[in-house]
């Protein structure tokens, strides 16, 4: 047999590492007992790892591990007094660093970390040097210490209150919101500046405006984006080269507050199946390439929907105007006209520019009342019409569903909140938002269009901008299915399903189906745009792109531009000579506007939820524990809000987390576990940060 080779490279940076000093390479031979034989490879070894700049020389020749040999690149994620937590790029892992070995480092900075074993509760480390810095700016809540001090509590990131520059306070009030500016004064202590400040931070509507603000998002049109809007809309065009569908049943089905109306749909039975059409305003029409329009279209990336407003993509005149596809106008736009089978599959797919006029505003409620027999007459008279065409809608949106299940869609669960507000924009109620067949069925076909179109582009090698969602991390999903199966969820083995699907459907009707559903989240890539066709993991889908909602999302005005200059003639040669480089960049400015405004209506929602339950400090509900984590647990209300409940409030004492999901005793028993039902009082809510404490009631 032959001898097995050895490792030199780990090897010298595991010795060099644990010697923490430089050492002669004679010194370093003799430690890593090289033998004569081995001398050439270990010295040449060494050789390439000082031309890589893994390794330093000293004026003395000896050597030593540069910080880039033994660092992971990491950012900062939280600042508490004495400590900070950092999070790893190559496992997402928190890293655990104390105070002392911060080397001045604040939240957002991306940083350069030598990590340790660390203990059972996590790995821990050293920064070693910034690698690039935050731009250290935060919104929080102003107070005052006993010595009337100013002081800042930030919304996140940072834990402990922070002292403010005394000259930045100004006409600042206690209680208000602010926007600061971190800086580290000659001790390396942070230090605030107030840069802003909002009004009563007690206020959700105040605390939305400082996201906005913070956030970066624009809410302002120009002046020139304005007009350009105006006059676009207000042009005639002439309808020469478009498809005439005024004549079909196309209507539009959305929510009762929906303004922006972007997508209609048709439905024709033949012999073999069904032609489906979705029918999409015609945006690119209207904001032409290299515009003021389009340039702050991508700039927006995105509509951000926030619990009191809407800050849309483009301007009213187009988006609540000319684009939308309000009933009984005829509107410009481009047509998916899909030939499906009986069993729904799409067996082809014909896109064309086109003229519709929409014969109903259809409305999910009522569109659902329609389909359990619980319409008034009024709603029946509404839809007279459409009542045939509904019914088959309904038929043929239940193949597509069972067809989605086979393909393995993930059904993720998940709650969705709806606040009602009174004149001053303050929540006066709160619901959890229930989907109905309607929505489904809008959502199963604008699922088939959007696969459909991918599909086309892919197959005419079009330059085009899809949405794609990489293949889970294979080691930590088997290191959840352990988890799972330890709670008695035990996944069907099926090598035609994939293993997430199969995971969910297990979990489905147990309490712990959240908890599965947040840790298979955590598994999986995050879906964004990409110029290449990867495919759609969480869909099941090797083709997919988003071409439905040009108004409010950007990556779908793209790719109209692209289809209609397609549909106009252009070659595939002329068209990635013309569209390449925009795709590409287009692709990756429009997921980063997607993870912000996420982040940001997810940040305002909580700011809502707070004030909302504010108004009910000292009163108990029913929840579920949803989370649970080693400072405590999570409990869910019926009405969505979710409250932290801190290990020190609970009766019982020395509570440990299993790392699965219970809290247990000294004896390993659980005492709590995720799914139980629980009576909590709510204790406090920061609006400012959308933080709610409960107690246990």
């Amino acid at each position: 047999m032959g001898q097995r080779s050895v490792d030199w490279k780990k090897k010298i940076i595991r010795r060099l590492d644990k010697e923490q000093r430089s050492l002669s390479v004679d010194a370093l031979l003799g430690m890593l007992k090289v033998k004569r034989g081995e001398r050439p490879a270990v010295l040449l070894q060494l050789q390439q790892m000082e031309l890589d700049g893994m390794l330093v020389r000293t004026k003395k020749g000896k050597l030593r591990l540069s910080e880039e040999a033994v660092g992971r690149p990491a950012v900062l994620l939280s600042l508490s007094s004495g400590f900070a937590f950092v999070r790893l790029e190559d496992t997402a892992e928190d890293c655990f660093v104390p105070g002392k070995a911060l080397r001045g480092a604040l939240p957002g900075d991306r940083v350069l970390v030598h990590v340790d074993e660390g203990d059972k509760r996590g790995p821990s480390g050293r920064i070693l040097k910034i690698l690039e810095g935050g731009d250290h700016l935060f919104t929080g809540k102003l107070i005052q210490d006993q010595d009337k001090s100013f002081q800042v509590m930030a919304d996140r990131s940072i834990r402990y209150p922070l002292p403010v520059k005394r000259s930045s306070v100004g006409s600042a009030c206690p209680g208000d919101k602010v926007r600061f500016l971190v800086r580290l004064d000659k001790q390396e202590r942070a230090l605030a500046e107030l840069l802003t400040v909002y009004g009563s931070a007690d206020s959700a509507r105040v605390c939305a405006d400082s996201l906005i603000d913070s956030m970066g998002i624009p809410c302002v049109f120009s002046e020139e984006v304005q007009r350009e809007a105006k006059e676009s809309a207000a042009r005639r065009d002439s309808l020469e080269g478009r498809e005439d569908f005024r004549d079909r049943l196309i209507f539009t089905i959305d929510g009762e507050d929906a303004k922006d109306l972007d997508d209609a749909v048709s439905l024709e039975k033949t012999e073999t199946g069904w032609i489906l059409g979705v029918h999409i305003a015609d945006v690119s029409h209207y904001v032409r390439a290299g515009s003021a329009l389009d340039a702050e279209a991508r700039r927006r990336g995105t509509s951000v929907y926030f619990a009191d407003r809407v800050i849309p993509m483009l301007p009213e005149a187009l988006s609540n105007g000319a684009c939308s596809l309000h009933p009984g106008e005829d509107k410009l736009t481009l047509s998916a006209l899909m030939t499906l089978s009986k069993s729904g599959k799409c067996l082809d797919v014909r896109v064309t520019k086109s003229v519709i006029r929409s014969r109903i505003r259809g409305v999910y409620r009522e569109v659902n009342e329609l389909f359990d027999g619980t319409a008034g007459k009024e709603i029946r008279e509404k839809y007279r019409e459409a009542l045939t065409t509904l019914r088959s809608m309904r038929s043929l949106a239940r193949k597509l569903k069972q067809n989605a299940v086979k393909r393995g869609t993930i059904d993720f669960a998940s709650t969705e909140a709806r606040f009602v507000l009174n004149e001053e924009g303050a929540p006066v109620a709160l619901y959890s938002r229930i989907s109905g067949e309607a929505e489904e069925l809008i959502e199963q076909f604008m699922i088939t269009a959007n696969s459909a179109v991918a599909q086309l582009a892919r197959e005419k090698k079009l330059p085009f901008v899809y949405r794609i969602h990489e293949n889970p991390d294979g080691e930590k999903l088997q290191e959840l299915v352990q988890s799972a199966r330890s709670l008695g969820i035990t996944p069907a083995e099926n090598n035609r399903r994939p293993l997430p699907q199969a995971l969910m459907e297990a979990a489905k009707d147990t309490r712990f189906a959240r908890l599965i559903s947040s840790r298979l989240l955590r598994c999986m890539a995050k879906a964004r745009y990409d110029g290449e066709p990867v495919g759609h993991y969480g869909l099941g889908l090797s083709d997919y792109c988003h071409f439905t909602s040009p108004i409010r999302r950007y990556p779908d005005l793209c790719i109209h531009r692209i289809l209609s200059d397609y549909l106009a003639g252009s070659g595939s040669k002329a068209l990635h000579g013309r569209y390449d480089d925009f795709v590409r960049e287009a692709a990756s400015s429009a997921t980063s506007c997607e993870i912000r405004a996420l982040n940001a209506e997810r940040s305002c929602e909580a700011c809502y939820k707070a004030e909302y339950m504010s108004a009910y400090i000292g009163r108990t509900f029913s929840g579920i524990i949803s989370s649970l984590s080693e400072n405590g647990m999570f409990v869910e209300l019926p009405n969505t809000v979710e409250g932290m409940v801190r290990l020190e409030s609970l009766p019982e004492s020395e509570l440990t987390y299993d790392g699965v999901a219970s809290l247990t005793d000294r004896r390993g028993r659980p005492c709590y576990t995720i799914g139980e039902e629980i009576e909590v009082l709510v204790a406090a809510c920061d609006i400012s940060s959308g933080r709610i404490s409960f107690v246990p009631a």
